[in-house]
Formats: C-alpha cells, structure tokens, sequence
C-alpha cells in the first residue's frame, strides 16, 4: 500500500466532524481522466482525530482497491494548524486534489477560483446525489453550482460526565434545562471535587456556541444577504453571561481555558478539569474512548427561551482543487467517500450522520458505544433542531480565530469587555466586506 502521512495529532474538529458513505464498491461514474495515460496518485487532505484518521485510512484502502488505477496520499492534522496551512497551499497554487473546507470559507475560496464546480460531475452521474437531502446539497451551493459536498451532518450539543455530575448530586441535563440550571449544578461539583472541577469548560471564546446563543434568542452570524446578523449588544450580552459562569466557578477560570484547545490531549472533559464540555456530537465516541462509555453522556445547551439552539447541518465541505491536475480522480475518491455502502459501515459516525441517507437507514440499527448515544440523541431531540444558517459570505475564514483571541483578552483583563465587543463586531463586518 501507498505510504500515507500520519501525524501523531489528535484533534477535535471545534465546529465539527462528519461521516464517509454509500452504494457500491467499484462503481464510481463514468468520467475518465483523459489527460492520463496511465496511473494517478492524488492527495487528499483533511482535518480530525487519530480514530477519524484510523477509519479514513480503511475507506481509502477500500477505494483504491475498486481503483487500482489511482493511489491516494493522505495527510491530517488538527483545525488550527490545518486551515492556515490549507490557505498558503491554496494561495501558491498547490493545493491538494481534494480537501475539506470549513462552511464558513465555501464562498470565500469559490470566490477566488479555487474549487472545481462539481455540477458536471453530478450531471454525467461521477458523482452521485439521488441519496443525498436537498439541505445538505446546499451545504456546498454557491449561486446554484455545487461547489463542494458535505461529508456527512452533525450538531453541536454539550457533552459530560453522568458520574461527576451524579456524584455531586447535580442535576443531569436535559430538555428544558437553563442556565440557572448550569450555574447551580456547577456549584454542586464544585464543592464535591474540593474546587477542583468545573462544571463546564469555558465556551466564550468559540464562535461556534456564540451563534448557538444567538438562534436561541432569533439571530444568526450571518443574515442571508451575507451581513452581519447581531450586534454589539448581542455580543456583550454573551461575553457578560460567559463572564458571569466563570467568576462563580461553573466554567473553567482563565488559565485553564486558555489551554483548552479542540484536540482531545487538551480537553477540560478529558482532562477532567470540568464535567462537561460544548462539542459536536459526533465526538462522543472520542471521549468515550478516553473517558469510558459509562462516564460520557449528551445533552442539548442549556437555554432561556424557547428554542435549543441546535442544528443539524454540515461542518466541513470536501472540494476538488481547481488546479488538480486529476480532477475526475479527485471526483470519483468524493463520489466513494460518500456513496460506498462498504465505507459507510467502516466510518459509522465518526463523522457525523452520514450525508448519504440510504446509508445512514443501513447502518443505525447496528450502531454501538458512541456512536448509538450520537443516534438516540439526534432522534430523541430533531424536533427541537432550528433550520441551519446561512452559509458565511467571503472572508469569514479568520473569524473563528479573532474570535477566540478576543475573548482572551477580556478574560485575561488586557481589554475591557464592550471595547472587545465594539472591536470584533467592527472586525467581522470589516472582513466580510
């Protein structure tokens, strides 16, 4: 077999994690390569874990056996190194022949030429899309040309420990469970761990449960025109909320947040600093294999008002580079990766609900472990799912990370909060403009 690049990085992907799929194992389409004669090697890049790698790694095995004509190189790496590297190589000209994007940079590279339209290869049947929802084809849809496709859908969701929280008497979330909620269970484990734990790893800085506090009140990031959904006073009315859990010592204080990352090695949840932890879902097999099945439950946001806050929606994009130079080989690896029956029994849910329907109706009735509590949870709770956002205009790829240090410096007191607030909204508006 081809040698492939493993690094040794294990990642939670912090707005996500999706699933490969599909129907047959050799039947790809009918596109050919026709500048190649002979052999291809393409690469193919993408963000995660060591166990997504593990299960990935099989599935191209499983492809470049119904394939022998093309041999696939495969790389990985955690989402904080992965998208500035992605940016350089997509800027140089050398990107790989397929990667993954995240959402909020689907317009913002097919705005720059950089991916390959996939409508012909939908058209001429390379790539198949009979078993895919409409919602998740619009994942990749810029202005009505499929410009990528979701690897699968998941939601964000807060995952905890059921023993520590049993432990210290607090009570399990659930269905209608509020932040008054969170704040005295956080007192409770508290004082159960002498201090020691937190009942929930501070959410502040990431962007992604920011948007979840902003569809439980009636707003997006972004409206549909591609604008800033939220204001100032939006932003200020979380960042006090997020300031409010962490001085009474729901949340983690500063120093320990400020080394919580989205790799596993350096999870709050895992570490056992806190009880719980925002995450997308499909990660609950990654912290029960840390932490024990026994000791990993999910549970929806704590929230105020009516709505949960939650969606069911695709968290990366995988694109075919417009300057590949084995584009109909790139294509058929998306075609397999999605479509294979084979591939989809191998992946489970280590990427989220599988984008391929067909496969998700074969493969639920023997899921286990994490990936059964991923099921149960989605099935028990999609009534309350809110319609997915709208796709984030150009520019939003930088966001996530100004974000991130924004919040860091309120809570390490180099900035006062409604400055920050001001600053950030000035920032996003200006970098989507």
């Amino acid at each position: 077999m081809p040698r492939r690049t493993r690094p040794g990085v294990i990642a939670l992907a912090g707005i996500a994690a999706l699933t490969l799929v599909g129907a047959t194992a050799c039947s790809s389409g009918s596109t050919e390569d026709t500048a190649e004669s002979g052999p291809v090697t393409i690469s193919f890049t993408w963000w995660g874990n060591d166990e997504r790698a593990a299960l990935t790694e099989q599935a191209i095995d499983l492809f470049e056996e119904a394939n022998p004509d093309i041999t696939v190189k495969s790389s990985f790496s955690t989402i904080d190194a992965y998208i500035p590297k992605l940016a350089t190589q997509i800027a140089g000209g050398g990107a790989p022949d397929l990667f993954l994007i995240p959402m909020e940079s689907v317009r913002e590279y097919s705005s720059k030429n950089a991916l390959t339209p996939l409508t012909d290869y939908i058209d001429d049947g390379t790539i198949r899309t009979e078993d895919i929802t409409e919602e998740a084809l619009k994942v990749g849809t810029i202005d009505d040309t499929v410009m990528g496709l979701t690897l699968g859908l998941a939601n964000n969701a807060m995952v905890y420990n059921p023993t520590v929280w049993a432990a210290a008497g607090a009570e399990a979330p659930g269905a209608g469970f509020t932040w008054d909620d969170l704040k005295a269970a956080g007192e409770k484990i508290r004082a159960a761990s002498d201090g020691k734990t937190a009942a929930l790893s501070d959410p502040g800085g990431q962007i992604a449960y920011f948007e979840m506090y902003l569809l439980q009140n009636g707003k997006h990031l972004f409206t549909e025109d591609g604008e800033v959904g939220f204001t100032e006073k939006d932003l200020a009315d979380w960042w006090t909320l997020a300031g409010e859990l962490r001085e009474d010592g729901t949340t983690t204080d500063a120093e320990t947040t400020s080394t919580i990352d989205q790799s596993m090695q350096n999870s709050g949840l895992a570490r056992g600093i806190s009880a719980a932890e925002f995450s997308a879902a499909s990660l609950t097999g990654a912290y029960s294999d840390t932490l024990g099945a026994e000791n990993i439950a999910i549970a929806p946001f704590p929230t105020d008002t009516d709505e949960s806050g939650m969606t069911l929606n695709g968290t990366n994009v995988a694109a075919v580079s417009s300057k590949s130079k084995h584009p109909d080989a790139a294509a058929k690896l998306l075609d397999f990766i999605i479509n294979d029956s084979e591939a989809g029994k191998i992946l489970g849910l280590s990427r989220g609900i599988p984008t391929n329907s067909a496969t998700y109706e074969a493969i639920s009735p023997t899921l286990e472990g994490g990936n059964k509590t991923v099921s149960d949870f989605v099935s028990e709770y999609q009534d309350t799912f809110q319609p997915p956002a709208p796709l984030a205009p150009a520019g939003a790829s930088t966001i996530p990370a100004d974000f991130t240090l924004a919040y860091e410096q309120i809570i390490f007191g180099q900035t006062e909060l409604k400055d920050a607030a001001k600053a950030t909204v000035a920032s996003i508006t200006s970098a989507i403009s």
